[in-house]
């Protein structure tokens, strides 16, 4: 199978993976805040900030390292297990002691019990964590699927369970561990490799190395993403945070899936293609267009029915969400097509770029929240989006310069569908506000859905669109192969 093959059969079941993962996560969630509060959700996010943190530190960049590196060996993958492992260890046993800190500075006595919980989740998942490079590097994705989807599924119905029985904020810290759990175990069912106790030190620097400066840029990077949440949850209080977490988090779902489904295939692939820019340029700019077209619509259509939205799915207890969701959709708008920049830094070894550029990124972040936190979750919404820009241009701008891929021209590509999906909103909010104000809110939101399909796609069938085109054809042919699969039978 050709690479681009390699890459369609891995996008397939990376979309099936959050297709099913994400339904799975919206279910539980909408049911979730069904059950518990807004208060609940917003002790819990407290204390996610900084194990999120430390979670994403765990795997200190190695896994990304295994893939990018095409001639890591048995002992690469042995020697980056044990360094996990270690680390993993290390940091269960620092939450599980400071527990009592994350307390303290929250002031919220549950804190330090909850913390001692969530800190078994750093052993438990650098134990799976090279399995699941591996799968990545060799394009395993089917196997992927299969555990992130098992994990999710067990994890959420645990919780649910939690929570009906009056377990409250509990059931939220349990559905985390259990998942990490479910996933290390999954991991090792799936992937017949074991690690060796060989530990090369030549190795662990070179891939050390690598990793440091990603591990630099993910740390920073994520407390650009989470820094807001600390600053609500100290200075304003936890109802708030709940609101704007929950906010935040509806943002996040379509683009944590479509960015997830392409990253995890598109990275590995743009690795292989490294020393071949024309075509890495070219993959990556297909790849680019494809996350517009769906994106945007998306976003601008979050935005444009925010409150039937909101007030049908969370209940009008959560209608204080809808403010600063239509905020936080046009940050992800613009996040839609910075998270592809991702992979040229990573995917070309440009780790130290990508890492000086957080810095810088950083210093920005505080000051826009440190200036939006004194006028509520509303003005920290704004300032992010302010940010936001900021970041996307220099962003495309350093990492553009790799590929010769300049901003101007990434703007040129992505206009179309942006312009269309203005429209499209435009069009559904009036249509919202003026004529079905007074419906149902599950009524607006079915109507609005329906109208903003058929302006978007209507508008791109006329334009004679490429991207539309090239969806239908790859529709058809997928069909064609499944018609002949079943004559063959």
């Amino acid at each position: 199978m050709t690479l681009t093959g390699r890459i369609a059969h891995g996008l397939s079941w990376s979309l099936a993976s959050r297709i099913f993962t994400q339904g799975f996560q919206f279910i539980f969630g909408i049911v979730l805040a069904r059950l518990l509060t807004p208060e609940d959700f917003g002790v819990v996010g407290m204390l996610f900030v900084i194990t999120g943190f430390a979670l994403a530190f765990s795997d200190a960049g190695l896994s990304s390292s295994l893939i990018y590196d095409q001639s890591a060996t048995e002992a690469h993958f042995s020697t980056v297990f044990w360094l996990q492992v270690l680390l993993g260890v290390f940091l269960t046993g620092v939450f599980f002691v400071g527990g009592a800190v994350i307390a303290r500075f929250y002031d919220l006595p549950v804190l330090d019990p909850l913390t001692k919980l969530i800190s078994l989740i750093f052993v438990v998942q650098s134990l799976g964590q090279t399995h699941a490079a591996m799968l990545s590097k060799q394009l395993r994705f089917k196997e992927l699927a299969v555990v992130s989807v098992g994990a999710t599924a067990a994890s959420g119905l645990v919780a649910v369970i939690l929570a009906w029985r009056q377990y409250g904020v509990w059931s939220l810290a349990w559905q985390q561990l259990l998942a990490a759990a479910m996933t290390t175990a999954l991991l090792w069912t799936m992937s017949k490799w074991r690690p060796s106790f060989t530990f090369d030190p030549g190795a662990a620097k070179g891939h050390g190395r690598y990793g440091l400066y990603l591990m630099g840029h993910t740390s920073i990077n994520y407390w650009l993403r989470n820094g807001d949440k600390i600053a609500i949850g100290k200075i304003v209080g936890a109802h708030d945070l709940g609101i704007y977490t929950r906010a935040y988090s509806l943002m996040l779902l379509p683009l944590n899936n479509i960015g997830a489904v392409l990253g995890q295939v598109m990275f590995p692939a743009l690795s292989q293609l490294q020393n071949n820019l024309p075509q890495f340029r070219a993959v990556y700019r297909r790849a680019l267009l494809a996350v517009a077209f769906v994106m945007f619509p998306l976003m601008a259509g979050l935005a444009a029915l925010c409150e039937p939205f909101v007030l049908f799915l969370l209940g009008p207890r959560w209608a204080e969400v809808v403010p600063v969701l239509q905020i936080l959709s046009l940050v992800g708008l613009l996040q839609s097509i910075v998270f592809p920049v991702g992979w040229i830094f990573t995917a070309l070894g440009k780790t130290k770029e990508q890492f000086k550029l957080s810095i810088i990124l950083g210093v920005f972040f505080v000051v826009a929240v440190a200036v939006g936190v004194q006028f509520g979750i509303i003005g920290v919404a704004w300032a992010y989006a302010a940010w936001t820009l900021l970041s996307a241009y220099l962003n495309l701008l350093i990492a553009g310069r790799f590929i010769d891929f300049p901003v101007w021209q990434v703007v040129r590509s992505v206009a179309r569908s942006f312009v269309l999906s203005i429209v499209m909103a435009g069009t559904v909010f009036a249509l919202d506000r003026m004529v079905f104000h007074e419906y149902y809110p599950w009524a607006r939101l079915i109507i609005g859905f329906v109208i903003g399909c058929a302006v978007y796609f209507g508008i791109c069938f006329v334009a004679n669109d490429s991207m539309l085109i090239q969806a239908i054809g790859a529709g058809k042919s997928r069909l064609q192969s499944v018609r002949r699969g079943r004559v063959m039978q």
